[in-house]
């Protein structure tokens, strides 16, 4: 088996994908739910319900496209041109996502409904292409982590756009509508150069042959992939814990936590970007030397500890201590991330070795919608909680509703982070498996017992 090695050229054009995919996705995640309720002024539950029954489209059209982008192949290969086709509507989604139409509530909530749909349709066409490119850039597991780890520090990086510059300029315009407009009509130029870039600078060195194999006869395969099954329910409650986390964040941070518009708070929401590059880079060295599922289990948990510690180390008004406690949340929350993308391409390889047939457009797209049904999961979450304490933008913030803020933003978020490192005690594809199995060392059952127990003795040491 050769073991490919990207070029740095490549790791870069690789990145700036992910970049653009996460000035997108953490706009969505983390700016829209507050844009919506302070400056749209929809109920927070109204917002929560946009945020999920957009999602229920993206249960089609996700496993179509991931099915098209592995039966359809171009001189580009399976997955360049789709990257390069969306880039720039993928911009312009990005910006009238952020506007707002119409005097009265309802058509402001069906303005919301549709740049917030033609935004996620955008979002497949370039996200379900991009994160099968993994598979086929290169065939070695540790460059696909070191390419991920590339590819995270840059997405992070980029994301400080988002969640720094973004909220210290619109907090400190006097009309925040325009202000929003604008952030986003300049980060959706950057994100559409992004994505030509990340289409014209990397390659598809794995050769995929057009998948013929009916779609019926790919689903029967997909549900009989034990570790697929593990993985797609780990990345639900993933999202949830880091959206219903993201959801809150403007809010805790400004009427919680104390931070003043402008610099504060974007010093706050910030947090999350920086810890994630720092998780990024730790990562790598991480897996190094301990087992990959080990550091993605302990990463929960301690995500976990940490929110829970949120709640008891951090009171009303202490903007420190909250901008050092949500650091350190998003620093341990952000370390199974190069992992978890990793094994995306692991699970599907998995399965065709299983099964003898070859799922993978399916699977990919599958867990992207996963990832979208834990976001908009996290829109429920998140309203009804504001709800049941009393919230409303332009109410009184009484102490039932700053108790709320401070759990939603801690606890809330912790729980789930605790349930997805439960999930994932599940998962037995380690390095050393993923392996064996491709070079033939494991030929017969890949659910065997005594295999599975020698995985998880290897990532329990």
């Amino acid at each position: 088996m050769v073991l490919n090695r990207m070029s740095v050229v490549e790791k870069i054009g690789f990145g700036s994908g992910d970049s653009a995919i996460n000035l997108s996705m953490i706009s969505a995640g983390m700016l829209i739910y507050a844009f919506h309720v302070q400056i749209v002024g929809l109920t927070p539950v109204d917002a929560g319900w946009l945020l999920l029954l957009v999602r229920i489209i993206d249960a089609v059209t996700d496993p179509a496209m991931g099915w098209a982008t592995n039966r359809y192949k171009s001189r580009w290969g399976h997955y360049r041109h789709w990257i390069a086709f969306a880039a720039i509507p993928m911009g312009i989604s990005m910006y009238l996502m952020f506007t707002t139409v119409g005097d009265t509530y309802e058509m402001k909530l069906m303005w919301a409904y549709a740049t917030y749909i033609f935004n996620t349709l955008m979002f497949t066409m370039v996200t379900i292409p991009y994160i099968s490119m993994i598979g086929v850039v290169t065939d070695n597991p540790d460059e696909r982590i070191t390419a991920n780890s590339w590819r995270f520090t840059m997405a992070k990086t980029a994301t400080l756009l988002c969640t720094s510059l973004v909220p210290f300029w619109v907090t400190s315009q006097a009309d925040q509508v325009q202000g929003y407009a604008t952030s986003f009509a300049i980060l959706g130029a950057i994100g559409a150069v992004c994505l030509l870039f990340c289409a014209f600078t990397t390659r598809e060195h794995i050769e995929v042959e057009p998948n013929k194999v009916p779609v019926v006869e790919q689903l029967r395969a997909l549900v009989k992939n034990d570790q697929w099954i593990v993985l797609c329910s780990a990345c639900i409650t993933l999202m949830l814990a880091f959206l219903v986390r993201g959801n809150i964040a403007f809010i805790y941070g400004t009427e919680y936590a104390g931070a003043s518009f402008g610099l504060q708070i974007s010093i706050f929401l910030g947090m999350w970007s920086v810890g994630g590059i720092f998780a990024a880079i730790i990562s790598k060295k991480l897996t190094k030397h301990f087992c990959k599922i080990k550091v993605f289990r302990v990463s929960m948990y301690a995500s976990a500890l940490m929110g829970f510690s949120i709640y008891f180390l951090v009171g009303q008004g202490e903007f420190l201590a909250a901008v050092i406690c949500y650091f350190l949340y998003c620093f341990l929350a952000d370390l199974n991330t190069p992992i978890f993308w990793a094994l995306i391409s692991e699970v599907s390889e998995y399965g065709k070795k299983k099964t003898g047939i070859d799922s993978s457009g399916i699977s990919m797209g599958s867990i992207s919608f996963c990832q979208k049904l834990g976001m908009g999961l996290s829109g429920i979450v998140t309203g009804y909680t504001l709800q049941y304490f009393g919230y409303s933008a332009d109410a009184e913030k009484t102490p039932e509703v700053l108790e709320g803020l401070s759990l939603s933003l801690s606890i809330a978020p912790a729980i789930f982070f605790l349930i997805t490192g439960f999930i994932m005690k599940k998962y037995i594809i380690t390095n050393d498996y993923y392996n064996r199995m491709m070079i033939g060392f494991v030929e017969e059952k890949y659910d065997n017992n005594n295999e599975i127990n020698s995985n998880k003795a290897e990532c329990q040491r």
